[in-house]
């Protein structure tokens, strides 16, 4: 039974993502397909926990397990009563008029409390994506990247289908919006969060085929071509227009290059490819921090985003210590907002996922996110210290999530289901990965540098 469960792992995995990807690439935050997508999840969450359970869970994934659980915790305990001390002022205001007026209301740490049930049921494709992804063995985790970077490579090819149409065309996907390079995201700044993602894997694969191809395992050319595609989702960034992920594809890119061992640093001065590719890498470096100064100027001085999360900053403290609630942000912050941002259409999310999750979340989501970020930092200071194929590619997921949290400062990539399904994907790599790869410098990284790392006893045979 259990190795069917192994067998069937990797395509419902796929299968849920790439669902994800079909009918999640809106950022409401609830549409009719979101509930058959949800649906979808369960017998792949099933799956998951059944071979997790089975087989054991390494340290870094059991710390992600615990991570998710808070996060989970965090909207189920916005449903339930709370004593009305523990409300802002001006809620037990509310709640003593409506007692004046013989109106019986039960106070709960919601303020919007269907909303956050379904802020809850949003996170189960997420959820098990992560945990599916965290089961896979080291040969499937590697398939699993590849295939993601398979769908994100399609979706650019798709952006520039819709670019193509017309503008009042039948096959255009989104006809409320204008005719941008998202694709199947409706946001084009999104396709940029995306785009980086696709990178950061593709540099991951490269380093991983560098080290198997020293053992035979794959060709000796083939980590060329994924650079030669890391290249290529370069290339789209910009034609996303997104300003701030302009910012952050150079960064990212070095810190992939690094953290996988693409371009190890010593031997910088005795290849010639890789002195060329590190100059290449800092012209490209110099030229998009100029860029996205110029970018950031523009958008500080004709752009309301920094003005949304400072107004959503100060609405967070108005809910403080409990918050308004997961789904509560459209209705507090439209009360809240400064005249500048009374417009004609309402505000559907604050443009900085951090300041959201304060005004939704109050003190105890801070701490559940100071928790996410506390391993996520753990996670890298463990990868600065390993290497061989797990550690190549969970360097690669690393880089790609730290890029979508820092996309989610200026934007709301995290909104998007596929994405946010793709990241928590991608979280479990790399929490799997790391607790396959070897500590740099041992005896046992020695060999697994040019051998491969080995499966443990929790992998399947690949």
């Amino acid at each position: 039974m259990q190795a069917s469960a192994r067998r069937l792992l990797l395509p419902a995995t796929l299968i849920l993502l790439i669902a994800c990807w079909l009918g999640g690439g809106v950022t409401a935050d609830d549409t009719a397909i979101d509930e058959w997508l949800q649906l979808l999840a369960l017998p792949v969450l099933l799956l998951a926990v059944g071979v997790l359970v089975e087989d054991g869970l390494p340290g870094p994934v059991a710390w992600g397990v615990v991570a998710v659980s808070l996060v989970l915790l965090v909207p189920i305990m916005q449903l339930l009563p709370v004593a009305g001390g523990a409300i802002a002022p001006a809620r037990q205001l509310l709640h003593a008029d409506l007692a004046s007026a013989g109106v019986a209301a039960a106070p709960r740490w919601s303020l919007s409390p269907f909303a956050t049930e379904q802020g809850l049921w949003a996170l189960l494709p997420a959820v098990a994506a992560f945990l599916a992804a965290a089961a896979l063995s080291q040969s499937q985790r590697r398939r699993l990247v590849q295939a993601v970077v398979v769908v994100l490579a399609a979706n650019v090819l798709f952006a520039f289908f819709q670019a193509g149409l017309p503008r009042d065309s039948a096959l255009r996907l989104y006809q409320d919006f204008n005719a941008g390079f998202g694709g199947l995201l409706a946001n084009t700044n999104h396709q940029a969060t995306a785009c980086i993602i696709g990178m950061a894997l593709a540099v991951g694969l490269a380093a991983e085929a560098r080290l198997r191809a020293r053992r035979g395992q794959a060709h000796p050319h083939r980590r060329w071509w994924y650079l030669g595609l890391a290249g290529f989702f370069l290339l789209m960034v910009p034609l996303s227009t997104s300003r701030a992920g302009m910012a952050i594809a150079l960064p990212a890119l070095a810190l992939a290059l690094l953290l996988t061992g693409a371009l190890r640093l010593r031997e910088i001065g005795r290849s010639r490819r890789s002195a060329l590719l590190v100059a290449g890498v800092a012209v490209l470096a110099v030229i998009g921090v100029r860029a996205a100064m110029g970018w950031m100027a523009v958008d500080q001085a004709e752009e309301l985003r920094h003005v949304m999360a400072a107004a959503t900053l100060k609405a967070g403290q108005a809910q403080a210590p409990l918050g308004a609630g997961i789904g509560a942000f459209i209705p507090v912050f439209a009360q809240a907002a400064p005249p500048q941002l009374q417009l004609a259409s309402y505000v559907n999310h604050a443009h900085n996922e951090y300041a959201q999750w304060w005004l939704a979340t109050g003190w105890v989501g801070m701490a559940v996110l100071a928790l996410v970020l506390g391993l996520l930092a753990v996670s890298g200071w463990q990868l600065v210290r390993s290497e061989g194929r797990s550690a190549a590619l969970a360097a690669g997921c690393f880089v790609a999530i730290c890029a979508v949290l820092a996309h989610s400062w200026a934007d709301y990539p995290l909104r998007t289901l596929a994405l946010m399904s793709t990241t928590g994907a991608l979280a479990g790599l790399m929490l799997a990965s790391l607790a396959d790869a070897s500590p740099r410098g041992s005896r046992r990284s020695g060999a697994a540098a040019t051998t491969g790392d080995t499966e443990g006893t929790r992998a399947g045979v690949g």
